[in-house]
């Protein structure tokens, strides 16, 4: 069985460069972005968000992992 790859990893893949450089050029700690592609934090702060998305040149939405929203039960109806 296979994991798909989180959002931010399959950008930074097409782009060819590492998580570590993304941190680097945006300033977001590579803990906070481990811990976001690994699923251990499930609501990614939304400035820190927007910095990886504009330098990666797509919309947040494009980044959040579709599972990981489908499977939020903090919602309440």
């Amino acid at each position: 069985m296979t994991k798909t790859q989180h959002p931010i990893d399959a950008k930074c893949k097409a782009l060819g460069i590492s998580r570590r450089e993304l941190c680097r050029q945006t300033g977001i700690s590579y803990r906070t972005v481990e811990s976001w592609c690994s699923g251990k934090r499930k609501s990614p702060d939304v400035y820190q968000l927007w910095k990886v998305a504009r330098f990666l040149g797509v919309h947040i939405e494009d980044l959040l992992d579709p599972a990981a929203i489908a499977d939020d039960s903090s919602e309440t109806e």
